[in-house]
């Protein structure tokens, strides 16, 4: 929570405060966050900041798990079995 304050302050204000600095510096930063978890059941137990979700939710890109993207597997087989069959000469 102490970390979610803390960037959620650096992305409104713009700026950061160094650890024993003494003026803030600004900065211009874009975030791209990545969780497996839901994010609003945190939320509702108290475990992740609404302000900050709000912040960072703002284009968010839903890609379901790949046991719910079967003809994936496929590719992903082709994939390792060229990068791989030359290093083990298989």
């Amino acid at each position: 929570m102490e970390a979610q304050a803390k960037l959620l302050r650096v992305l409104q204000e713009g700026e950061v405060l160094r650890v024993g600095g003494e003026k803030p510096i600004k900065v211009d930063v874009r975030v791209v966050v990545a969780t497996h978890k839901n994010v609003l059941t945190l939320i509702e137990h108290g475990k992740f900041r609404e302000d900050f979700h709000y912040r960072i939710n703002n284009f968010p890109i839903h890609i379901p798990p790949l046991r719910e993207r079967e003809d994936d597997v496929v590719y992903l087989i082709s994939h390792f079995l060229k990068k791989y069959r030359g290093k083990y000469k298989k």
